[in-house]
């Protein structure tokens, strides 16, 4: 009769150890305490210690670990540290879809990861969350504002009083871009000023295109002439400006566009 001897279950190997593991935001980690339970395929020799695993734990528990450090890190990097709790939750989720996992002599059996985050970091996340807020509110206004200058462009500056009427209406801009409604007639008349129809607009367009074909004594002649009007009709101080000009033009210090 032969007896058959049993082989004997090779006792489970636990291991821990605590990492910083990388979160959403840069520079930003969570500290993560892990704990790992493999089942070796070949039983662990008592007494081996360091003389059998130079580098302080069997190599199935090393394989182990860089396996369970991948899928944490892998799952940390989808939480941003204020969610801490969160971000605990759903890494060991994570891991428990993959266990048991099989490697070629030992069997994950248990991984369980518990997570926290310093202080500093705390601090730092809080800034970058009021940072990010701040440069969202910022987007936003300038969206709002490129659109209240279109609506400016195509609607205000054709009708002077539609322009009153949205300014003093419109008390309400994150980037303080528009004027208050006691300053609104004053903005009217500067819309009105520069209408395109205005008829200064209009002879500084002609006068523009003219300046670009004369000659350096013709441009010389028109700057005296115009002076010359501008004192008869009690404009001396624009006259004298226009001299000015003149004579830079006379020194070669000043050329028509």
């Amino acid at each position: 009769m032969t007896w058959l001897r049993q082989r004997r279950k090779p006792s489970p190997l636990e291991y821990n150890w605590t990492d910083r593991v990388d979160s959403m935001d840069t520079h930003l980690a969570f500290t993560a305490r892990v704990h790992l339970i493999v089942h070796p395929a070949v039983e662990h020799r008592a007494g081996g210690g360091n003389d059998d695993w130079p580098v302080g734990e069997p190599p199935v528990v090393s394989q182990a670990a860089v396996w369970t450090r991948s899928l944490v890190g892998e799952a940390t990097r989808e939480w941003d540290v204020l969610h801490r709790h969160a971000a605990q939750h759903g890494v060991n989720e994570r891991l428990s879809r993959h266990l048991p996992h099989t490697m070629d002599d030992a069997v994950v059996g248990s991984v369980t990861v518990a997570l926290s985050v310093d202080e500093d970091d705390i601090r730092a996340a809080h800034e970058l969350q009021r940072a990010r807020r701040e440069a969202q509110l910022d987007e936003l206004a300038c969206h709002q504002t490129a659109t209240t200058l279109r609506f400016l462009r195509e609607e205000c500056f054709d009708n002077p009083g539609s322009a009153r009427l949205f300014l003093m209406l419109n008390t309400n801009t994150r980037l303080g871009v528009f004027p208050s409604a006691q300053q609104a007639d004053a903005v009217v008349d500067e819309v009105t000023r520069w209408h395109p129809d205005s008829l200064w607009v209009q002879v500084a367009k002609t006068l523009q295109a003219a300046f670009g074909s004369l000659t350096h004594n013709q441009t010389k002649e028109l700057l005296r002439v115009l002076s010359a009007v501008l004192r008869g009709t009690g404009h001396p101080e624009q006259a004298s400006d226009l001299d000015d000009l003149r004579s830079a033009v006379e020194r070669g210090e000043s050329e028509p566009a």
